[in-house]
Parts: structure tokens; C-alpha cells; sequence
């Protein structure tokens, strides 16, 4: 079994409600529908390719507040701050996933203001997925693998006993 672990920041409800996420990974509901909290922790079966997708459920035309210019006084909405897949924070890798509305995909965006969905197609194991994203993105790292290889045999050793 593997360990996501999401946290959300600038968490902000209207004033009839809280914003309400639900997750699903690899096309089957993971965890449940939950009002959005700054961590959630949720157990999934990792596959070697994985599909990480957080809804924004019950965002309604309502949740927005706008004055008589048009700008936006209040919003319900929050913010994906950090991804953590089995205790490793994948940092920036996480601006992979794009955000999704019936309109239009939004790349890099981490902001749930519209109802739609956050994806992020990511590998596992989480470590060589995270070390070749990153050399990927750099190009500054040849010996990715070799890399990949010693931290695992270093925690099989830390962990042998």
C-alpha cells in the first residue's frame, strides 16, 4: 500500500459553505469526499504509471462574490501546496499537473477557484520518477539511474535489521 499525502493552503469558504474535494487515483475514488483541510493522508495501490486527480466538487456561480466594478471581493477556493508520495515531497515537479475546467485546461496551476479538477500523471517508484523528472527538466544529471540504484540500496541497508 502507498501514502499520498496532500496539503492545501488559502482554504476559503463563501459564506453558506466550505469548499469540498474529493480525490481519485488511477480512475477509482480513493479517500472521499471531504471539506478541504490544510493535510490529507490517504492510502492508494500505487500501478506503475498513476493518475492523480483532485476534484473541486461543490463550487457554484454563488461562491463568487464580485463588486459593482466586477472584482472579485470574496471567492471559495484554496490552493495545492505540496504532494508527498510515500514520504518524498515531489516540490516543483508538482506544477506538471494542470488544472482542468469543462472551458479549458489551465497548465502548471495549482489553484482550485473554478469547479473542475487538478491532474498529475506521475511513475512509480516515486524516487526514479522524481530523479528523472528532474534531469528531464535540468539536464543536469546523467547518472540519474546510477543515483536511483545507490539511494535504494542505502535504504535497504538502513533497513535491513
Amino acid at each position: 500500500m502507498n501514502i499520498i499525502e496532500l496539503r492545501f493552503t488559502n482554504i476559503n469558504k463563501s459564506s453558506a459553505k466550505e469548499p469540498i474535494l474529493s480525490v481519485d487515483i488511477n480512475n477509482g475514488r480513493v479517500g472521499m469526499s471531504s471539506v478541504v483541510k490544510s493535510n490529507l493522508l490517504l492510502d492508494f495501490e500505487a500501478q506503475e504509471q498513476n493518475t492523480l486527480k483532485i476534484y473541486f466538487v461543490n463550487k457554484e456561480d454563488t461562491d463568487t462574490v464580485t463588486d459593482d466594478k466586477g472584482n472579485i471581493v470574496s471567492d471559495m477556493s484554496f490552493e495545492l501546496e505540496s504532494i508527498k508520495i510515500d514520504g518524498i515531497d515531489i516540490e516543483d515537479l508538482k506544477w506538471q499537473g494542470n488544472y482542468h475546467t469543462d472551458k479549458q485546461v489551465f497548465e502548471s496551476c495549482l489553484f482550485f477557484g473554478p469547479i473542475g479538477y487538478y491532474e498529475l500523471n506521475f511513475s512509480t517508484p516515486i524516487l526514479k520518477w522524481t530523479l528523472e523528472q528532474n534531469h528531464l527538466k535540468n539536464k543536469n544529471d546523467p547518472n540519474w539511474e546510477e543515483d536511483y540504484n545507490y539511494y535504494t540500496e542505502a535504504w535497504n541497508r538502513l533497513h535491513s535489521n
